[in-house]
């Protein structure tokens, strides 16, 4: 018994160690070039909780002082769906 209840708790943290995931998206592309700055605009929310409702591609381009847009790309993290980070982050001169 003792063994069962040691493996099902091996097994538990495990897959909470494990439970994180992360994603980044190309959100749009332009014949600009690519420039040498990066801005990028992100909130993060606890349980669902919180956060900044402006992580648009011109808030994070305004960060960086880009007028000219590259490409955009849009990153997820989430931990356990407890922690969640979103970022936007655009590319260009």
């Amino acid at each position: 018994m003792k063994k069962v209840i040691k493996s099902v708790a091996v097994a538990i943290v495990s897959v909470a160690m494990l439970s994180s995931c992360s994603t980044t998206t190309p959100i749009a592309a332009t014949s600009n070039p690519v420039g040498n700055k990066c801005g990028q605009a992100s909130t993060t929310r606890i349980l669902g909780f919180g956060g900044s409702a402006n992580i648009g591609i011109n808030k994070a381009a305004k960060n960086a002082g880009i007028t000219k847009i590259s490409h955009v790309d849009y990153s997820t993290y989430s931990f356990l769906g407890i922690y969640s980070k979103y970022t936007t982050r655009v590319y260009g001169e």
